[in-house]
């Protein structure tokens, strides 16, 4: 089903914002995006848990969660498959950088399409190559899904002109960190990698759900020489699930050996 893009605002459907709210000024907030699936938000109460949390970590003003919470099942109500995006922007006020003035956040929840591919990209794997750029190092925001993503169109500018599916990123120091828009794994010899993300890139949700389903995936700063020779690797996100890797910077792998990890993913998504 294709459909207009569908958005409210303060529980209002409506699609603009003031042109001095924070979030467009300067990134000043958190979002998170969410798969429905026949009217639910999946992994709804750990979207909602993420965002009251990176609201606290950055300082936000506090958001009207019943709203929040009433505005979801109102835009995903009789929908068959879609996405759901929610901002939590710092709203309107202050002077400059200063946050002093801006004390009523701005919730924005809009409804977009589901990738098409996206079936097929779980079904028969990717090919992803490495990134020509690095990520800067950024304690302060790592791990966070908050709305400074400048880095990120730009490595989807490159991904644009790029033939592979997705790209590895590692940081300046060569450790490897994530994909474009999804966390990756590795399996080398029997064991599975995943980086830690404690300087750089965000933690996404399927990632914390693979991680406590799986403790023992090895959690660490890599170097991307660490991805020579690997057996196995997938991409994962709350929309995508898990996707298998078939071939990676030009190395064909085996994307059977990331069915188990697939399987289990069914079982965590709610």
């Amino acid at each position: 089903m294709v459909f207009m893009v569908v958005s409210f605002v303060d529980g209002q459907e409506n699609s603009a914002i003031s042109i001095d709210d924070r979030g467009l000024a300067y990134g000043d907030g958190c979002f998170t995006t969410a798969l429905v699936t026949d009217g639910e938000v999946m992994m709804r109460t750990q979207h909602i848990n993420r965002l009251v949390q990176q609201s606290q970590q950055l300082g936000l003003p506090k958001f009207d969660l019943a709203l929040l919470t009433e505005t979801l099942d109102k835009i995903s109500a009789g929908i068959e498959l879609a996405i759901v995006k929610v901002m939590i922007t710092c709203g309107s006020g202050g002077r400059g950088y200063s946050r002093l003035g801006a004390e009523q956040a701005k919730v924005i929840v809009s409804l977009h399409d589901y990738p098409k591919f996206y079936p097929q990209w779980q079904q028969h794997g990717i090919d992803v190559g490495v990134s020509e750029q690095k990520l800067g190092i950024n304690p302060m925001l790592a791990g966070l899904k908050h709305l400074n993503r400048l880095e990120q169109v730009l490595l989807r500018a490159e991904l644009d002109k790029r033939l592979e599916d997705d790209l590895v990123v590692s940081d300046i120091n060569g450790h490897v960190i994530e994909c474009c828009s999804a966390n990756v794994f590795w399996l080398k010899s029997g064991l599975w990698y995943t980086p830690l993300l404690t300087t750089s890139g965000v933690a996404g949700l399927m990632r914390e759900k693979i991680l406590l389903n799986n403790t023992h995936i090895q959690q660490g700063d890599f170097p991307l020489s660490s991805l020579d020779n690997i057996d196995a690797m997938f991409i994962s996100n709350a929309i995508l699930g898990i996707v298998p890797v078939r071939r990676f910077n030009g190395q064909q792998l085996d994307i059977s050996l990331v069915n188990s990890m697939q399987k289990q993913c069914v079982n965590i998504e709610n």
